[in-house]
């Protein structure tokens, strides 16, 4: 390019020269200064000082083109010569180009200045590198004069920067998944960069934030989980299940930690499910009921609905059942031996109730039923006994001897109570001699014998029982007296006269 192409201003002098762009985490990693600070208040400060340029420089040059080209156009513009042989021929029309790509250049460095503001050199590698690289060359290239290659280079370094800034969450959620599968396959130093990362996109972000911490844990978690590991195949359950458990709590959500350690309990509780199981048929085998029952239950608290389990309660059920009853039939047995026939009855109900189908129970039953109607039937006559002196209730005695004669074996308290019940009968149905005395005025009668009239002296042959008489006497006071004639004492004397005037 020639001395007369160089384009001027509208005084005629030559364009300020264009600025330099050093984006800020070039420069940083260029001089390896250990702050940013001074480098991102030098960048701002740049880019107020071309937005200044840019508001006084755009009206002058303005008022000076004759052929205005818009920045759209310009971008769009396709050089026909190679880059090395481009040339401006009109002054003002390279100066147009100058001013918008110094326009470019300020809307780069806005946009550079919000990235850096988002921590973009954190997390941009290398696409925010390739950005920066572009912004620097449009800079240089705008310095040699070169403005199609500049435009371009400031085009791509502000498209580049865009797209990277517009990827911004797909990267956050990228470095969060790659993070988390490098926990789940036990890599903590790659969790940690990913997790970095993230956090360096958005310190906020709480899964990030939640990971890192994990990813920091994991090497302990990786020493607890190879102690468990060593201690299952040399046969500690216990101590693998000690070592799963602190992995566990280290982080809750490692899952092979959560799978270790529910296998090792399972183990455990299949051991523990098996000796309860052994205990409870030893326990049956021995008859010992209650020690089978409590290791029943222990082993259904390990394995809830267990079909095992279900089957050895029923047996033991079963066992229980067929040992009560034949307690029972032992107990009523003994019972009817010594005629307690109602105890005997409630315990010949009480087998029916645990077995319907026992026979020896509804024999039982039904046999102790009839001895215990017959204890009622003679304790009734027993309490009393007088009852018997009149002629219906010593017919129903008689019959109760005959019905109690039917029942073999006879034992002696039955054999008692008849002999007692027939002395009774036999004491009722006795004729006793009985001798009235009076005194020939007296009216007496005697009920359910007759009137006697008037005597001094009357003999009678009554049956035992009470008999009431009576005497009445013309100008004398009535009398009543009862006669209790009983059998044993010989003959008997009763008196009976009015002596009481009126």
């Amino acid at each position: 390019m020639t001395e007369d192409s160089t384009p001027k201003r509208a005084n005629g002098e030559p364009p300020e020269r264009p600025p330099t762009l050093i984006p800020p985490d070039a420069t940083a990693r260029e001089e390896q200064k250990p702050s940013r600070a001074p480098l991102l208040i030098a960048v701002g400060g740049l880019v107020l000082v071309i937005a200044a340029l840019l508001v006084v420089l755009l009206p002058l040059m303005s008022e000076n083109q004759t052929t205005p080209i818009s920045v759209q156009e310009t971008v769009t513009l396709k050089p026909q010569a190679p880059i090395q042989n481009q040339s401006v021929t009109s002054p003002e029309a390279a100066g147009q180009e100058a001013a918008e790509i110094e326009q470019l250049i300020g809307t780069w460095l806005q946009k550079q200045a919000e990235a850096e503001a988002e921590n973009v050199a954190a997390w941009g590698s290398e696409s925010y590198v390739a950005a920066t690289t572009r912004g620097k060359e449009c800079s240089q290239l705008l310095q040699e004069k070169q403005y199609l290659p500049a435009r371009e280079a400031c085009n791509e370094a502000i498209d580049k920067l865009n797209a990277l800034m517009a990827s911004k969450e797909v990267l956050l959620e990228e470095a969060v998944a790659a993070g988390l599968l490098a926990l789940e396959q036990g890599n903590p130093e790659p969790a940690v960069e990913y997790f970095q990362q993230a956090l360096a996109i958005d310190a906020d972000e709480e899964r990030a934030t939640t990971g890192l911490r994990r990813a920091e844990h994991l090497p302990t978690v990786l020493r607890f989980m190879q102690d468990g590991q060593s201690m299952q195949t040399t046969g500690d359950p216990e101590g693998a299940l000690r070592a799963f458990s602190e992995a566990t709590t280290l982080d809750p959500e490692y899952a092979p930690a959560q799978q270790a350690l529910a296998r090792v309990k399972a183990t455990i509780a299949e051991k523990e499910f098996q000796l309860a199981m052994s205990r409870a048929l030893h326990a049956m085998t021995e008859g010992k009921t209650t020690a089978a029952r409590t290791a029943l239950q222990k082993a259904e608290a390990i394995k809830p609905g267990d079909r095992a389990v279900h089957d050895l309660q029923q047996q033991l059920l079963l066992n229980q059942r067929a040992g009560r009853l034949s307690t029972l039939r032992q107990n009523a047995e003994r019972l009817e031996r010594e005629e307690r026939w109602s105890e005997a009855l409630k315990t010949c109900t009480e087998a029916l109730s645990l077995d319907s189908n026992a026979a020896f129970a509804s024999s039982c039953k039904e046999r102790t039923r009839l001895r215990v109607e017959l204890d009622n039937q003679i304790a009734a006559i027993f309490a009393k006994p007088e009852r018997l002196f009149t002629d219906g209730p010593r017919k129903e005695a008689r019959q109760t001897l005959l019905y109690a004669s039917q029942f073999s074996p006879r034992g002696p308290i039955l054999a008692s109570q008849m002999n007692r019940l027939d002395a009774l009968v036999s004491e009722a149905e006795a004729e006793i001699e009985v001798v009235i005395m009076s005194d020939g005025l007296t009216d007496v009668v005697i009920y359910h014998v007759g009137r006697l009239g008037l005597f001094q002296e009357k003999q009678l042959v009554l049956r035992t029982g009470n008999y009431t008489a009576t005497g009445s006497r013309n100008g004398f006071r009535d009398v009543r007296q009862t006669l209790k004639v009983r059998p044993g004492s010989g003959k008997m004397v009763f008196t009976l006269r009015c002596e009481e005037p009126i």
